[in-house]
């Protein structure tokens, strides 16, 4: 809204300005035209000739140039004494304001304000097309959230529905129903927790800071990963080094945590991980590497897009590994990292993933 506000300010300003404008070029003429209308000079023909004489002459009454006038009444009646004064001599410049071309001053204005014009213009068109752009990526997110959100309640629906006909008599089935609306419940639940969290780093909202010790947090992470999954080995690296940050530390651990959970949702069983930690040109370096199958070229360009999905494992995946995410962890850990002032970003490898996190020491 600014900038147009100030396109139509700079576009008056210019149609004051540029040649043509009726307020700077013909005003000044139309008033010294009314003025000697209504105010002849002395002794000019219009003073000194009556219309009667004019009449008596032969002269028409209505009004004819002023010399003309003058030397008519002066053949045939004599009551001129003296002719009127010549028209003055145009000043230098007049006949090209009366003819409507630009003078040096304009030509350095429209100089000026033209290309101003033109940078304006494209302005707008960018920040109309971003809009566009934008509004595009909401909506897109809204479908895939809405389908997302589906999954688990059509899901718990349908357990429901089978339990209303009967069909959960049998302990053994009903106990597996349980468990089964109990995980949708979990990963609605998790869907609407990181849905709410992009929404509020969209937003920009602060964060929680305070001091975080990156080596313990790495640490815990991995632990818990491994418990999780002992079908895929982890070997925790920190270079000697202080590794203490500002940030909010439950957010760090998700970003970790996910990292980690990537490996074991899309790499078969065996796969081995690497979580190195240390400094890099002032800043607090996290690693996590693996020896799978990598990330599909056509993903690597999108992979921190929002519902984006991994590939398939080309082996089977533990039981507790099983499931796969809703395709934000990555998304989320990127928006997570950049809120931090830092990055996120997908290394290039000959095998396997590297992620590489950089955060401002």
């Amino acid at each position: 809204m600014g900038t147009a506000l100030l396109l139509v300010a700079v576009v008056a300003a210019a149609g004051a300005c540029l040649p043509g404008s009726s307020a700077q070029l013909l005003g000044p003429a139309r008033h010294m035209q009314r003025s000697y209308a209504a105010h002849p000079a002395p002794g000019s023909a219009r003073e000194t000739v009556p219309v009667a004489h004019r009449a008596a002459a032969g002269v028409a009454v209505r009004p004819a140039p002023v010399v003309n006038a003058a030397v008519a009444a002066t053949a045939t009646t004599g009551a001129v004494t003296h002719a009127a004064a010549p028209a003055p001599v145009p000043a230098a410049g007049s006949a090209s304001r009366r003819s409507g071309s630009p003078t040096f001053l304009e030509l350095m204005l429209l100089g000026v304000l033209l290309p101003a014009l033109i940078w304006l213009a494209v302005q707008l068109w960018r920040e109309r097309d971003s809009r566009r752009r934008s509004e595009q990526r909401i909506l897109e997110f809204l479908a895939t959230a809405g389908h997302e959100l589906r999954t688990p309640l059509t899901a718990i629906s349908g357990y429901v529905s089978l339990a209303r006909m009967g069909g959960l008599a049998d302990p053994e089935k009903f106990d597996v129903a349980m468990d089964r609306m109990t995980d949708e419940t979990r990963r609605m639940s998790a869907l609407l927790d990181e849905l709410v969290l992009l929404a509020r780093l969209d937003l920009r909202q602060p964060l929680h800071r305070e001091p975080v010790n990156l080596a313990r947090l790495c640490r815990e992470a991995v632990a818990d990963a491994q418990a999780s999954s002992p079908h895929h080995p982890i070997r925790l690296t920190i270079l000697p080094g202080q590794y203490s940050v500002i940030g909010d530390r439950d957010r760090l651990y998700q970003v970790v945590a996910n990292l980690l959970a990537n490996v074991r949702h899309h790499t078969p069983v065996g796969t081995r991980t690497v979580l190195g930690l240390g400094n890099e040109d002032g800043h607090r370096v996290i690693e996590v590497i693996d020896d799978g199958p990598g990330i599909p070229p056509e993903l690597r360009e999108k992979a921190f897009d929002r519902f984006v999905h991994g590939g398939k494992p080309t082996a089977p995946v533990p039981k507790e590994a099983s499931g796969g995410g809703n395709g934000l962890g990555l998304s989320v850990a990127a928006a997570v990292i950049g809120a931090h002032g830092g990055t996120l970003t997908l290394e290039p490898s000959e095998r396997g993933a590297w992620f590489r996190i950089r955060l401002p020491a």
